[in-house]
C-alpha cells in the first residue's frame, strides 16, 4: 500500500522519553515532520501505551523540546504520533 503524506519527514535520531499516564519509556526518535513522529523503543509497548492515549514526547533535538501529542499507530516496538500543540 502506497503512503500518502502532506509533510515529507526527515530522519532524525535522537534518544527521548515518552510519557505516558503510568510510565515514562526511553525512546529513540526515529523521524520526525511539522505534523508528527515516528518513536522506536526497546520493546513491545502494547498495554503500556494505547492507540489515541494522549503523550508527551521529550527529546533533544538542537535543545530539549517537549511535545504533547497522540498515538496514532503502534506496531510492536514503534508508536506514531500526532503532534497536538
Amino acid at each position: 500500500m502506497e503512503e500518502k503524506r502532506n509533510n515529507d519527514r526527515i530522519a532524525f535520531i535522537t534518544m527521548g522519553m515518552v510519557a505516558g499516564k503510568s510510565e515514562n519509556i526511553a525512546c529513540c526518535l526515529e523521524n520526525i515532520s511539522n505534523h508528527g513522529a515516528l518513536i522506536c523503543t526497546n520493546g513491545p509497548i502494547l498495554g503500556v501505551i494505547q492507540l489515541e492515549d494522549i503523550v508527551r514526547l521529550k527529546a533533544i533535538l538542537i535543545s530539549p523540546v517537549e511535545f504533547l501529542c497522540k498515538v496514532t499507530r503502534i506496531d510492536a516496538d514503534r508508536i506514531a504520533v500526532q503532534f497536538l500543540e
